[in-house]
């Protein structure tokens, strides 16, 4: 042995030494990040319970001012945690059923008329949602009365529109592949370029409706009252 390998070991030593100093350091610092991200996101999870919550006591309230905000807030919500979003599918669903209610009385072809504002601003939110956040949960708008519409562009696909009043409506370019419209009104409404692949229409009123460059294909027409609709570059 020479004289300088007892140096050359304590050298050796503290070079050790100093990189598990430097990794204990490391680990620390990464931990510590850890818990403060853990915090964060408790504290997110947290802040998004109680807009939501405030959001849906807001679109119970008489005031239809309240009643937008409550719609804006739940539709920023989605924006900002998609997996609220399946139960805001399902909460702004319900509140277009009951707000959009048929007349007791029958009515001729009612258009030119629209949705009131909340509905529609609650229609416009499920419109502009990524349906890839849906989960299993269903757009559910069976039975609205909603003539005049505007539902342009939306992803409606598997949704349930069976006996819905969508007289008047735009839904051109709208995805409503199997999608159930079973004794939907659908008279003079523009489903011009829209994709009604497998979709249910048996029995519905597509009267002076606007299928031009429409998607008609192994879609269900049972029924389907397509007098004076355009048809022109359809496919079926």
């Amino acid at each position: 042995m020479t004289p300088a390998d007892p140096w050359t070991r304590i050298q050796q030593a503290a070079g050790t030494l100093a990189a598990l100093g430097t990794l204990a350091v490391i680990i620390f610092t990464w931990l510590s990040i850890q818990q403060v991200d853990n915090e964060h996101a408790l504290t997110r999870e947290g802040q998004v319970t109680d807009r939501y919550n405030a959001a849906v006591g807001n679109i119970g309230e008489d005031s239809l001012e309240v009643r937008l905000g409550g719609i804006y807030a739940l539709q920023r919500i989605m924006e900002d945690s998609p997996r609220d979003q399946p139960s805001i599918v399902n909460v702004l669903s319900t509140y277009i059923r009951n707000h959009a209610k048929k007349p007791k009385r029958a009515t001729e072809a009612s258009g030119g008329k629209e949705p009131t504002s909340d509905v529609q601003a609650a229609l416009t939110a499920l419109r502009g949602r990524d349906p890839h956040h849906d989960s299993t949960a269903q757009v559910d708008l069976r039975g609205a009365y909603l003539p005049g519409a505007n539902l342009s562009g939306a992803d409606l696909v598997l949704a349930d529109l069976s006996d819905a009043d969508l007289s008047g409506a735009d839904l051109s370019k709208a995805k409503l592949s199997y999608t159930n419209l079973t004794g939907a009104n659908l008279f003079g409404a523009d489903l011009s370029d829209t994709s009604l692949t497998g979709a249910n229409l048996s029995n519905a009123d597509l009267i002076l409706a606007d299928l031009s460059g429409t998607d008609l294909s192994h879609s269900n027409l049972t029924g389907t009252d397509l007098r004076g609709a355009d048809l022109s570059a359809a496919k079926r």
